[in-house]
């Protein structure tokens, strides 16, 4: 049984939703190719939550807004790969298709509330749009479901609050608004780009109470894309680690927290600080992440490595299944990092 294979097996019970196979997305620059995600492949069942950390810069938001078929074309290119939702191919699909796969089947909140708004329209109208266009009410009863929605939540005053643009609600509102929007019509997946960023820790938790909550009772998978890595061991079943482009490790959360595989992802652990324990310095990992225009020979993490050897520095290694784990790990030196 292959890597991947055993992974799914190992922490995935539910119908498979969401396929993403090989992707490779580019930008045809006047700087040049830019190498935005490399040969990436995840998969998705239903009721799982599945992670994707890394630095900024690393390809996290591109790979799902590739799967949204909201990437700027041109520049943006899919170069290879495929993209299916319960069967059906995205890559390349006609507009038709894909609004009927946008909000009822797939949805996203986006990392930017401020800009995924309209500033000419009021937030309880543009919620309310979203039970006009696809589930047929009338103007009284989709508001009327806005506001449900604004209070579930925890938007207060929420009859007034519709009301208002989105300039006069506070960041860490705006961002519940678009929580609110993406559920309305309760999305078989919901693709989460950093949803709890301008949220303060007591909303955070609720934000996320509020997910899994609606994921036990419908089972929606989660794709979650956060630099938290707190969050990340509170509800993820499945982790995937990615740096420049690429997916360097893949596995169960449980694996990851335990026993990290990859260099670079020993480096995150490492960056976290410890509330148990005695008190330590911090570390970080030295350097800074490559350009996706111009990166480097063989494995692009090799010169922030402190594990390198030569052959890292000229051949890219290919993804190999973990030593008493399930998962994949992008590294020569996978199961020898001492």
């Amino acid at each position: 049984m292959a890597a991947a294979d055993q992974t799914r097996a190992a922490v995935t019970e539910g119908d498979l939703l969401l396929e993403v196979d090989d992707l490779t997305v580019e930008f045809h620059t006047d700087d040049g190719i830019v190498h935005a995600v490399s040969n990436m492949s995840w998969d998705l069942h239903a009721g799982e939550t599945m992670a994707i950390l890394g630095e900024s810069g690393s390809g996290k938001s591109v790979s799902v807004q590739a799967v949204m078929n909201l990437l700027p074309t041109p520049p943006a290119v899919i170069a290879g790969g495929s993209i299916r939702y319960r069967g059906t191919e995205l890559v390349g699909a006609e507009a038709k298709t894909m609004q009927k796969i946008r909000g009822p089947e797939i949805a996203m909140i986006f990392q930017d509330p401020l800009s995924a708004l309209n500033p000419v329209y009021r937030v309880g109208w543009q919620i309310a749009e979203m039970f006009r266009m696809h589930s047929g009410l009338s103007k009284s009863q989709a508001r009327a479901r806005a506001v449900e929605l604004m209070d579930m939540v925890g938007i207060p005053n929420p009859k007034e609050r519709a009301s208002q643009f989105p300039h006069q609600f506070s960041g860490g509102m705006r961002q519940r608004a678009m929580i609110a929007m993406a559920l309305a019509l309760e999305p078989k997946v919901l693709i989460a780009d950093e949803p709890t960023t301008a949220l303060d820790v007591t909303v955070q938790a609720q934000i996320m109470d509020l997910l899994q909550r609606i994921q036990k009772e419908t089972q929606m998978g989660l794709v979650l894309i956060t630099h938290d890595l707190g969050v990340v061991a509170s509800v993820a079943d499945r982790v995937v680690v990615m740096y420049a482009g690429r997916a360097v490790e893949t596995g169960s959360a449980e694996d990851f927290y335990a026993d990290p595989a990859h260099p670079y992802s020993r480096g995150l652990m490492a960056s976290v600080p410890r509330i148990a324990g005695p008190l330590e310095r911090l570390q970080s990992i030295e350097g800074t992440p490559p350009s996706v225009i111009n990166l480097p020979s063989g494995c692009a993490f090799h010169p922030r490595c402190p594990f390198v050897v030569d052959r890292c520095v000229t051949d890219r290694p290919e993804s190999s299944a973990i030593a008493a784990h399930v998962g994949t790990s992008a590294c020569h030196r996978t199961g020898d990092l001492s």
